[in-house]
């Protein structure tokens, strides 16, 4: 039970660090000079973000798939097919639980979001930028828009 429980916190680890609101600021992006550029909103779509495994997620799943195919053979010592069965369960485990990790990290990390048109100030054409939020960003609503590592649409209140 203590290894499932280990499994599950690391997954929620992996999420937690995984956002697009474009409230929440990465400390690699903080007190540093940024672009900006203002405009107006003139279309917002509502759509879907999806999540996206990785290098972190499968290891992850890897080394607790690892760590419980160490727990399924009860004679770690038996030959099958050559191999000792706890060699092979280890083996299997590792991969299942690399792509279980990726596989679920993407799943976690769906969230909702919408697209913006923007007018921006001075260009000669219009924008699109996607970004996940609860919070819709209203059509002719005034926005800053701030170019980092990620891009963030914010309403303008100046």
């Amino acid at each position: 039970m203590k290894i499932k429980s280990i499994f599950v916190l690391f997954f929620f680890i992996l999420t937690a660090c995984n956002t697009t609101n474009p409230s929440s600021v990465k400390r690699s992006d903080a007190q540093k000079v940024k672009n900006i550029q203002y405009g107006n909103i003139v279309s917002s779509l509502p759509v879907k973000v999806k999540g996206e495994g990785s290098l972190i997620g499968a290891s992850t799943g890897a080394m607790i798939g690892g760590l419980l195919g160490t727990q399924i053979c009860d004679d770690g010592k038996k030959l099958i097919a050559g191999a000792k069965c706890e060699e092979i369960a280890i083996v299997y485990a590792t991969i299942g639980g690399a792509a279980l990790g990726y596989v679920t990290e993407a799943m976690f990390g769906n969230h909702q979001g919408y697209q913006y048109i923007i007018n921006v100030d001075g260009a000669d054409k219009d924008v699109a930028i996607v970004q996940g939020d609860d919070i819709k960003i209203d059509n002719g609503e005034r926005v800053v828009i701030i170019y980092g590592k990620t891009i963030r649409v914010l309403p303008y209140t100046g």
